[in-house]
């Protein structure tokens, strides 16, 4: 499972080409929703994750193609992770793709439960 998630964290930074990122604002992961701000500055920024939720979430950040910019591995209960992203000016959907079986047997996608928000970043 480690493997597994140095090598998604390993594309990630593959994707974002991140160079002399800056800290950003974090985002808070719970059922279901995401907390944080609505606009960032465009450039680098380096995006604090926590879940502070009861069940494992993600980060997936989408520009508005809905073509994939950045997305953090799985980050646990009490976790939190870091993300490393250079957007360019415009609309950005963060949200959490997981989907996943409740303990009752229900599939449960978190993008669809709520899990979704739009981000301005402006140049």
């Amino acid at each position: 499972m480690r493997a597994r998630r140095l090598g998604t964290l390993a594309l990630v930074l593959a994707l974002c080409g991140c160079a002399g990122a800056t800290t950003g604002d974090g985002y808070e992961l719970t059922e279901f929703s995401i907390g944080g701000p609505g606009s960032l500055d465009a450039g680098g920024n380096t995006i604090a994750v926590s879940n502070d939720g009861k069940y494992a979430h993600t980060l997936v950040i989408t520009d508005a193609s809905g073509q994939v910019v950045a997305a953090t591995s799985l980050v646990d209960p009490g976790e939190t992770a870091s993300l490393d992203v250079d957007l360019a000016p415009g609309q950005y959907n963060f949200t959490c793709r997981i989907v996943a079986e409740d303990p009752d047997g229900n599939i449960v996608d978190h993008y669809e439960a709520g899990m979704s928000s739009l981000v301005d970043v402006a140049g």
